[in-house]
């Protein structure tokens, strides 16, 4: 089969298959993708995954499926986030390589990075080296690990099998088709919920934790355009970091402040301390970027967070809630 057959996308439906979906087509190359979800197979099954990749064939995968979710759902479910994430990397991968698929691009996480305060001898920002040079935050340890050994599976299948198994890891994504949803998403599908809602009911806009924890935020339309960037161009066993440059680092409360302002939100922010703030920071370099693609221009901020609010608006009543 090799690179004959089309691209699979798992997690096609999700915020960045939906970029990728966007990026592809601007580009002419929709033919050339076949994007698939939960409804199509569950990863988590070894034969519905098998069966799957006898129906598309695929020639290349952007593996993008994951069970994921924000910090209260990291913290809640650490059993499932850990199982469900091993079993669909373990069964995609089995199949990539029984199937001779030529390339695999994987998404990890900067969370998998090492907390700094456990491991002080590192400094940030921190590079793709330190990936395992100690362990991760404990509010998303389960999936950190999961997502660490996606790292360390592509790299022996490459070095066993000669697979071209590759890992991409971005920092926290955010954008159009995001998961909405209260009880698992992440810090800015969250906050525009709570926004849009204390804006239609005149009520306070309440951001749960101090606001201070720091995040490198990236567009998921950016993204999308650097995941097609790297099936095409980007073949090295090490994983390769997709952020913004480290001094755009923003608090949550900065963001939070981005979301009103685009939202239309005039009262001051209402901070409840009472919940956990989660890791503080997790700052990493984008230098290996900028060196293999130095062309690449991110979106401002403000920017992406008013496309994000613009689509919520749109399409709150079906987004995933």
């Amino acid at each position: 089969m090799g690179g004959d057959g089309p691209i699979l996308v798992t997690g096609g439906s999700g915020m960045l298959g939906h970029g990728i979906r966007q990026v592809v087509a601007e580009a002419d190359r929709l033919d050339r993708y076949v994007f698939v979800d939960l409804e199509d197979a569950d990863l988590c099954d070894a034969e519905q995954t098998r069966a799957l990749f006898a129906r598309v064939r695929p020639g290349g995968v952007l593996h993008l499926a994951a069970d994921v979710g924000g910090l209260y759902k990291n913290m809640a479910e650490g059993v499932q986030m850990l199982e469900r994430n091993l079993l669909m990397n373990m069964h995609v991968m089995q199949c990539c390589h029984q199937q001779g698929v030529a390339k695999l691009v994987s998404c990890l996480s900067t969370c998998v990075f090492p907390e700094p305060t456990l491991s002080p001898h590192l400094s940030l920002p921190l590079d793709e080296s330190a990936i395992h040079l100690g362990p991760p935050h404990p509010s998303n340890e389960a999936y950190a690990y999961a997502k660490r050994l996606v790292d360390v599976q592509s790299r022996y299948y490459r070095r066993q099998y000669g697979c071209n198994f590759v890992c991409l890891a971005p920092t926290n994504i955010f954008g159009p088709h995001d998961n909405f949803s209260p009880a698992s998403s992440h810090v800015v599908p969250a906050l525009i919920r709570k926004c849009y809602a204390a804006v239609r009911s005149n009520t306070d806009f309440v951001v749960l934790g101090t606001g201070s924890p720091l995040r490198q935020f990236v567009f998921s339309r950016d993204l999308a355009r650097l995941f097609v960037w790297a099936y095409d161009h980007y073949d090295e066993e090490t994983p390769l970091i997709l952020a913004p440059d480290a001094d755009h680092e923003v608090s949550i409360a900065a963001m939070a402040q981005m979301v009103a302002d685009a939202c239309g939100y005039r009262r001051p922010l209402v901070f409840d301390p009472s919940y956990a703030d989660g890791q503080f920071r997790r700052t990493v370099t984008n230098r290996k970027l900028r060196q293999r693609c130095p062309e690449f221009v991110f979106t401002p901020l403000p920017t992406a967070v008013a496309a994000t609010v613009e689509w919520y608006a749109g399409h709150h009543t079906e987004a995933r809630l």
